[in-house]
């Protein structure tokens, strides 16, 4: 009897009820597209932030302090004080190797620069533009700074065999520019003088520190300052965790289970510790500006999104109750009898809510279809690549979808209850 009643109103009332389940359909879409993008947006975000620049910075163990003299910053530092090139490529056999994007060593050198016979005070650095690695397993990885800081603007092209990039505050002062031979000048520490001629392929404007120098191929800075195979910092580019209160504690005050999670978690610190045991002599450390930042950024992205989910969901609740509460009206008069012939509240209401379980699992169902792909489109259109929806997604939808039909019922039921059959029946 009570399965028939149910059945009987879901057929008499399809309308009414069909738009319970777009209601809550429409509310369950929006919420699946959210929940999915918010789950699956971490290492899309992170892959987004990383054209901004590497998140590890690894330089010399007992590098000497920083020396500023007419503008420029000097590092006096004996040769054991750099670092070693042929380390470079056992990054990618850390722990840790998939989530290394990039990484390109530099070799910064004070030098004198100049088009025609006078030189001027400037800084040279090394680099890798665009360069292969052969890895320890025999597998090649491209790398370099055009991986590494794609947000580098070049006016020209980038440098060849023999050329280099000049920064446009260097570029003002020495009136040179794209096209132009350039001399460059070194004493090194033995009182030995070398010299160079390169071609300028373009102008560089980063907004930093590189727009005062001139940026060449890393050999070419070896072989002025004599440190062949030497590099003075390394900048790594990699896939990382936004950091909580457990990454900030001291790995050395955890317990060896915590320790184990600590470094089993992508956190920036875990993969810097990771870079410091297979590059010599260094000591590696988070660019704290940047991984600070997009930790922050990544949880207010989240953030966002799960505020959309939970105002569909809102607004679902609000066209259940509407629908629901016009449904009760309609409905007082079968109300009344069936309280009339001996229903309790506990019957009517076990009535209502089947009627709301079955909208509501409807609903659902319909919305996660609907979301799964509106969460696809989103991924595909932002970040260009789709996303992974978890399989427990579904399960967690459909609960909420049953449970905003019930919240959304909860007000026409209490109204249901206080019918009095008596005065119903007689049409009042």
């Amino acid at each position: 009897m009570f399965a028939r009643i149910v059945r009987e109103s879901l057929v008499r009332k399809r309308r009414r009820k069909l738009m319970a389940v777009a209601a809550i359909a429409l509310g369950a879409t929006v919420g699946t597209a959210m929940l999915a993008v918010a789950l699956g947006v971490g290492d899309k975000v992170n892959r987004e932030l990383r054209s901004y620049g590497a998140n590890i910075e690894a330089v010399p163990l007992r590098r000497a302090l920083t020396v500023d003299t007419a503008g420029f910053q000097y590092q006096t530092a004996s040769p054991e004080a750099y670092l070693d090139e042929t380390d470079l490529p056992k990054l990618k056999s850390i722990f840790w190797s998939n989530n290394i994007l990039a990484f390109s060593p530099f070799l910064r050198i004070p030098v004198q620069v100049g088009v025609g016979s006078g030189l001027t005070d400037a800084v040279l650095a090394g680099t890798w533009f665009d360069h292969t690695v052969t890895t320890e397993d025999g597998k090649l990885f491209r790398t370099g700074v055009r991986e590494l800081c794609p947000w580098w603007k070049v006016q020209g092209s980038w440098p060849a065999d023999g050329e280099c990039l000049i920064g446009t505050e260097l570029r003002d002062k020495i009136k040179a520019g794209a096209g132009d031979e350039i001399t460059i000048a070194r004493t090194r520490p033995d009182g030995s003088e070398a010299r160079e001629r390169l071609r300028i392929s373009g102008v560089l404007s980063t907004g930093s520190d590189e727009d005062r120098q001139l940026i060449t191929d890393l050999t070419v800075a070896q072989r002025l300052s004599g440190l062949q195979g030497k590099a003075d910092r390394v900048e790594v580019s990699a896939l990382t965790n936004p950091e909580d209160d457990f990454a900030q504690r001291d790995p050395a005050t955890l317990s060896p289970q915590d320790y184990e999670r600590w470094s089993c978690t992508p956190y920036v610190h875990s993969i810097a510790s990771d870079v410091q045991n297979v590059i010599r002599g260094s000591e590696a450390r988070p660019v704290l500006r940047i991984a600070q930042t997009e930790g922050v950024l990544l949880s207010k992205v989240e953030l966002l999104l799960l505020l959309v989910a939970a105002a569909a969901m809102a607004a679902a609740v609000l066209g259940v109750a509407s629908t629901m509460m016009t449904t009760v009206l309609e409905r007082r008069s079968e109300i009344g009898l069936l309280k009339a012939i001996g229903a309790g509240n506990v019957g009517v209401t076990a009535i209502f809510l089947a009627e709301a379980a079955i909208v509501g699992a409807i609903g659902g169902l319909v919305g996660f279809g609907v979301g799964y792909g509106l969460a696809q489109i989103v991924a595909r259109t932002v970040f260009g690549s789709p996303i992974t929806v978890s399989p427990v997604l579904a399960p967690i939808v459909l609960i909420v979808s049953v449970g905003v039909a019930f919240l959304g019922s909860a007000v026409p039921m209490r109204a249901a209850l206080k019918f009095d059959p008596s005065v119903v029946l007689r049409g009042q």
